[in-house]
């Protein structure tokens, strides 16, 4: 009797997929959505350029979702491009922390009433 032989299982040829954290995927599914979407405004576009009232409506409301969400996105630019200019220049007096063992937090303000 001999011994028996050991599996030996094959390495895989092809990698796996790992998602990227910088650029998102964007499917097939995804395309054909965005595809469809366009179709949509466009074909509500055209009717708008022939005089619906319906379709001007829509737009309308299409225009002001879009300015919101870009003026949405400035407001976050600018807060972000503040912080990232500010990081390293603000005061770091106020560092330690508050749930640190035997520590008090630090005092923002002093208090009013006189200690007894």
């Amino acid at each position: 009797m001999s011994a028996p032989e050991p599996i030996i299982t094959p390495t895989p040829s092809i990698q796996p997929v790992i998602r990227s954290r910088v650029l998102p995927r964007i499917s097939f599914r995804m395309m054909m959505a965005l595809t469809a979407a366009a179709a949509v405004l466009a074909a509500i576009t055209r009717a708008a350029g022939n005089g619906a009232v319906f379709a001007k409506a829509a737009l309308a409301v299409v225009g002001v979702f879009a300015a919101f969400f870009a003026m949405a996105a400035g407001a976050f630019l600018v807060s972000w491009l503040v912080a990232r200019l500010t990081i390293g220049r603000v005061d770091q007096s106020r560092q330690g922390s508050p749930f640190a063992k035997d520590e008090l937090p630090p005092q923002l303000l002093k208090p009013r009433e006189k200690e007894l």
